[in-house]
């Protein structure tokens, strides 16, 4: 089918970083978003009316062009090492003509950098800012440093034309915490799952075992939690699948607790076989645990639901997620101690579960086609 003619589509620019499998370099929550949304609409246009027409990656932010050229199915704009912002980003947008952009990390200082850099040279032009999280500014332990970057924080929210949260909860942390002002359209919409998650081969109804722990690891995610709760229980497997700073650490906690007999910790794969081993860790465990002392949605949650594990989680995500689907999806963790990730863990272990039931309410309430209309409508709107 040909794709609606140019005047019923919106010109979309996006900035923000891509993954691997697009020629970059990380790979986190904000580059699956970005490139979920985009595949969304490039793929789909006479659903969206959105025309995707490339992605600007800001700096200080490097990757290898030609290899990102290769790769990406979209055009990769970058800045020149020596180039000057203002007038890189004018001469960009002069010739891309794009109708509004969407600006991924807000919050970040690069986001709200970039923010200001446009507003000084294409005031006219909307933005749509997505503040993914506020850690950028929450992490920083020096108050002036932090303050610095809740300035930036501000400024970029002032010049956008609206602002994106993926949680009710990463919303309310904005102006109850950091005393920040959003402008008038301020809306929760939350993330999309990953199309590989929708697959209909995915089987969820086999044998189970254990319980999986999905993310990086590092403090926040608070993973020796599990580690020391499955200590605490007898029998209890656990399957490990990351990678991060604490990682040696938690290698040595494991043998520490005398459990290394019973956890695994996945091996490292290629970024084209990452979703799929991860979906064949979730589709094996029994439920997945993430004590995390804070998360500004969870996108591995929805994910493990996907895949029809039930969750134990950082409280706060995990009742909007529960609350948007209208049925049991776990255990909320709202003080993550060893003990009370031990409780959370036996209580969803106790109970029965509709594991193509959680399926079925993730794909519709978090599928890429569900979460891109509702991005795809405000951006019409606001362009």
């Amino acid at each position: 089918m040909p794709p609606p003619p140019g005047a019923m589509r919106t010109r979309l620019l996006t900035v923000g970083p891509i993954p691997p499998e697009w020629g970059g370099r990380l790979r986190g929550g904000v580059t699956r978003f970005n490139v979920t949304l985009l595949d969304e609409l490039r793929l789909h246009p006479w659903r969206h009316r959105i025309d995707p027409i490339g992605v600007l990656i800001p700096p200080p932010q490097r990757v290898l062009r030609l290899r990102a050229q290769s790769k990406a199915p979209l055009p990769i704009f970058m800045q020149p090492k020596e180039g000057r912002p203002r007038r890189f980003t004018s001469l960009l947008l002069e010739r891309e003509r794009p109708d509004v952009v969407l600006l991924n990390n807000l919050a970040a200082f690069n986001g709200a950098r970039y923010s200001r850099v446009q507003h000084a040279v294409a005031p006219e032009l909307p933005v749509v800012a997505v503040v993914h999280e506020w850690r950028a500014i929450r992490a920083k332990g020096e108050e002036e440093r932090a303050e610095r970057y809740r300035r930036a924080a501000q400024a970029g929210l002032d010049s956008v034309s609206a602002v994106v949260f993926p949680s009710a909860y990463t919303r309310d942390l904005g102006p109850a915490e950091l005393g920040l002002r959003y402008p008038e359209r301020a809306l929760v919409i939350p993330n999309p799952l990953q199309p590989g998650f929708a697959e209909p081969g995915i089987d969820v109804s086999g044998p189970r075992e254990g319980v999986a722990f999905v993310g990086s690891f590092n403090p926040r995610k608070n993973a020796a939690a599990v580690l020391r709760a499955a200590a605490a229980t007898p029998g209890l497997s656990v399957t490990m699948q990351g990678r991060g700073p604490l990682e040696e650490e938690l290698r040595a906690l494991t043998s520490e607790l005398g459990i290394g007999d019973r956890v695994e910790f996945a091996p490292f794969v290629k970024p084209k076989l990452h979703v799929g081993a991860v979906i064949e860790v979730m589709r094996s465990a029994e439920l997945v645990c993430l004590p995390s002392f804070s998360e500004s949605f969870g996108l591995v949650m929805i994910e493990a639901l996907a895949a029809g594990a039930p969750v134990a989680g950082f409280g706060p995500t995990l009742r909007e997620i529960r609350d948007s689907l209208g049925i049991d999806v776990g255990e909320p963790i709202d003080d993550p101690t060893p003990d009370n990730v031990g409780a959370a863990i036996e209580a969803i272990r106790s109970r029965s579960w509709d594991r193509e039931r959680l399926r079925r309410a993730a794909l519709s309430e978090f599928s890429a086609a569900t979460v891109t209309r509702r991005y795809a409508r405000l951006l019409r709107s606001v362009a």
